[in-house]
């Protein structure tokens, strides 16, 4: 509409004034009362002043919700200064605090009720400087320590380093079990892990001393074992000793001591394990031991894979 020269706009709701009227020169009645303006862009205010330079300009602002705040310290100035015919200069408009104020008395006001703006704008300056310079330090100073620095680091990150690699453990992996399943570990799990794997076992009924407390031995074992593997059967449910043998190898899988903790199902259901190990699922591997006992190859190759893959070799 490249002729279009008066267009209401009254009770749209808008929240602003379309930047596009930019491109239309020959409106010269803009009617945009009743609406929910809270300021007019510099933009609409310098295309205002120039349409009334050609032709002649009227813009009706009457019913908006006009701000007289420090972001409208050019819009009150305007209202008062321009030529285009406005229908008032006495717009209400609300402070910050939310009073309703005439537009004309803030204007009147200028220098006492907006005071505080060029010391909002100082202050900003002034917390932007002082960033920018608490940044700057920073950079120069590690940028004059930066090789300082990077021994620090350097040295911090081989000893993490080593002391994985060096760490020596007395046990490859603690058993954590209860009742008769220790027949079935003497003759399935022994054969296995210790004669064909390789690998030290720590078993509490042939490894801790007769006298010692038992407690004491199994928190000394399972700090000295790399992995932990529980064990778990219809007998281990109401077993003490071995709940305790759960939070000591919490306590050291958070001190990263514990490499793996590894829980093996043997003649009962995942439904069926005790609540406690809900605080380990995140780290913990879980073995179905099926009971057909011809087909475990791929379970003795999962649980060799969780014992054997972060072992280093003797020196």
């Amino acid at each position: 509409m490249p002729n279009l020269s008066n267009l209401y706009l009254t009770d749209n709701l808008l929240q602003s004034i379309p930047e596009k009227l930019n491109t239309h020169t020959k409106i010269k009645v803009l009617d945009v009362k009743n609406n929910l303006l809270t300021s007019i862009s510099s933009s609409i205010r310098n295309w205002a002043d120039q349409m009334h330079e050609i032709h002649g300009m009227a813009l009706y602002l009457d019913g908006n919700a006009l701000e007289c705040t420090c972001d409208n310290e050019d819009l009150i100035r305007w209202i008062h200064a321009t030529k285009v015919d406005l229908d008032s200069r006495s717009y209400k408009c609300k402070l910050s605090n939310g009073t309703i104020i005439d537009l004309r008395i803030a204007y009147n006001s200028f220098p006492k009720m907006f005071a505080n703006c060029k010391s909002t704008m100082w202050l900003t300056f002034a917390s932007t400087f002082l960033s920018t310079f608490v940044t700057l330090s920073l950079l120069l100073v590690v940028y004059s320590k930066r090789w300082k620095i990077i021994f620090f680091t350097y040295v911090v990150i081989r000893r993490v380093v080593e002391r994985k690699v060096i760490k020596r453990y007395q046990y490859d992996v603690y058993i954590s079990y209860e009742g008769e399943i220790a027949i079935w570990i003497k003759d399935v799990l022994v054969p296995k892990l210790e004669d064909e794997w390789g690998l030290s076992m720590c078993i509490k009924d042939r490894d801790f001393l007769s006298g010692a407390s038992l407690a004491d031995s199994a928190a000394e074992s399972i700090q000295n074992s790399r992995s932990i593997i529980f064990l778990i059967t219809p007998e281990f449910k109401s077993s003490r000793d071995c709940l305790f043998e759960l939070d000591r190898a919490k306590y050291e899988k958070i001190t990263k001591n514990l490499e793996r903790i590894i829980v093996i199902t043997k003649d009962i259901t995942i439904t069926d394990i005790p609540v406690d190990f809900s605080f380990v699922w995140n780290y913990a591997y879980l073995i179905e031991w099926q009971k057909d006992t011809y087909n475990l190859d791929d379970t003795w190759r999962r649980l060799r894979m969780l014992l054997t893959d972060s072992l280093v070799p003797s020196i």
